[in-house]
């Protein structure tokens, strides 16, 4: 065994005590200590940036929450934000970074700067089919027009690469 305590005091003038590398104990601390660091900070890495299945599955999840899902929203108005919404709320992957891209033939590109799949996402509004609440002195009031804000339930799908 060695003379050489496992700690001993910094030679920085702080008076702290630190790991002792002239002992096998000390050493071994240090390396473990900078294996666990490193480890934590890959962790991290990780667990904030997008993986190609995770993505997948996520697009998945969200169209399938937001087929049938009621929203108040208006016809004319951009709806990426509905789709990027959906796909962080499936609670899969990191939950930032989603990127939405409205094209021109409706539907909306989805994709993240982390991978390099794309989806393409199509999102229907229709007609809430329930009646709304009419209040007294509303009745004769015409339909919501497009630029209006309405309950509106959308239908969803996707399919993998861009929107054309």
């Amino acid at each position: 065994m060695s003379e050489e305590p496992v700690f001993v005091r910094s030679g920085w003038g702080t008076g702290r005590y630190v790991y002792n590398h002239r002992n096998p104990a000390g050493l071994a601390l240090i390396v473990l200590a900078s294996l666990l660091a490193l480890g934590g900070l890959f962790g991290m890495r990780a667990g904030s940036t997008w993986s190609e299945g995770e993505l997948r599955d996520a697009v998945h999840r969200g169209v399938a929450e937001l087929d049938g899902k009621r929203h108040y929203t208006s016809l004319a108005g951009d709806h990426g934000l509905l789709i990027a919404e959906a796909i962080r709320g499936s609670g899969i992957g990191p939950g930032h970074g989603i990127e939405t891209r409205g094209e021109e033939d409706g539907g909306y590109t989805v994709g993240t700067e982390d991978t390099g799949t794309e989806y393409c996402v199509r999102l229907t509004l229709a007609p809430d089919p329930e009646p709304p609440v009419v209040f007294p002195g509303t009745e004769d009031l015409p339909p919501p027009g497009p630029d209006m804000l309405a309950f509106y339930v959308s239908h969803a799908t996707f399919g993998e690469g861009a929107c054309r």
